[in-house]
């Protein structure tokens, strides 16, 4: 028996990707997750989650909303724009409510970023059906205190107290006021200290807890391992709507690709199409090693890191975009899994081949 009974969570999902929405929301139900709910971006995902009445009057609220899923990087609002929003903005419903961000770039100053303003946990793409029930089973099981004070409001940025090397906070135990839910936050304001710890009850455990009085065992899973073995079958499943999906992502780069050459004489004309470029090897990257394609998410990672914002486009990085669409179409042409052997080398060597090209070209002009 599991210790949780997940039927009781209700999840938005936030994703402007289709397909990928369609893989978490697929994934969450084989999961047992019944209550799902999808925006494309954050200014949907607000809608839903603005209440109808008057503003609230304290940072203390709830929705019908449990917990968030939601990509960082998308059109209109993104990820950290909604979060903020969600944390702070006055007609948000919940404030504490469980936020975990999902990004396929993954590096550490995006985690960083993610972090400051106040997740509860990070998924970086590409990631398993294990993976996600494990962010979930973290929200559930280890809620961290919530820290509100002038610069920052959010789930404590220490996941464990431990010595460190130099510790960088000029505030003492004196500055602090431990708080139980339950009180009208805005009277914080009026307070002399300078930090509030935030303690809640774990409500969402005991929403979901299956045992008479309590969760039940340690020992027992917080998933069922039928529905664990179901959500990954469900990522399977899906690995032929990834083969049409990338093969459609190959025809819009090359598109893209196309019509930045032709606009050579059109700075803006060109940055747009770039910007299309890096929104799919965004997805590329992401998407590639949930199906089994890591030299994928390799050449998506190269392909976004090359084509940033920002980025000067010349002959030689058009030239650079080209391999990289070539050397994508040879990875699903020939459905290359895994490191790819002698010929997942060979593609790698090409993509450096090409790379030190390109930089000799550019330092040459």
């Amino acid at each position: 028996m599991a210790r949780y009974d997940f039927s009781r969570l209700s999840v938005l999902v936030v994703e402007d990707s289709l397909f990928m929405r369609s893989l978490i929301v697929g994934v969450l139900r084989a999961l047992g997750i019944e209550r799902i709910s999808t925006a494309e971006n954050g200014e949907e995902a607000i809608a839903i989650m603005s209440p109808a009445g008057k503003k609230t009057k304290s940072m203390v609220g709830m929705s019908g909303i449990d917990l968030i899923i939601c990509d960082q990087f998308m059109p209109l609002v993104d990820g950290t724009m909604f979060l903020h929003w969600v944390r702070r903005h006055d007609r948000s419903p919940d404030r504490f409510i469980p936020f975990i961000m999902v990004s396929a770039a993954a590096d550490r100053e995006v985690i960083e970023k993610a972090r400051d303003a106040g997740i509860d946990e990070f998924l970086a793409k590409p990631f398993s059906a294990t993976m996600l029930a494990s962010r979930l089973t973290a929200c559930v099981e280890r809620p961290r205190p919530y820290i509100y004070c002038p610069t920052f409001f959010g789930p404590d940025r220490r996941r464990r107290q431990r010595p460190v090397a130099e510790d960088r906070r000029v505030s003492t135990k004196e500055d602090k006021e431990i708080v139980h839910s339950g009180k009208d936050l805005s009277s914080l304001r009026k307070s002399k200290k300078r930090i509030w710890e935030i303690r809640k009850p774990r409500n969402l455990k005991q929403k979901l807890a299956t045992g008479f009085g309590g969760a039940g065992s340690d020992e027992e899973p917080a998933f069922d391992m039928a529905l664990l073995d179901a959500a990954e079958n469900k990522v399977k499943d899906m690995e032929s709507d990834y083969a049409d999906w990338v093969q459609d992502s190959i025809e819009k780069l090359t598109q893209a690709h196309h019509r930045a050459i032709e606009f050579m004489d059109d700075p803006a004309e060109q940055a747009e199409h770039l910007n299309t470029i890096h929104t799919i090897a965004l997805e590329l990257r992401g998407q590639g090693g949930i199906f089994g394609y890591p030299l994928m998410t390799q050449f998506g990672k190269s392909l976004y890191e090359c084509t940033e914002e920002g980025t000067r486009i010349t002959g030689p990085l058009l030239d650079l975009i080209s391999a990289h669409i070539d050397l994508i179409r040879v990875v699903m042409g020939q459905k290359i899994k895994g490191d790819g052997g002698r010929t997942g080398q060979e593609l790698l060597n090409s993509l450096r081949e090409a790379q030190d090209k390109h930089q000799q070209m550019e330092e040459g002009g």
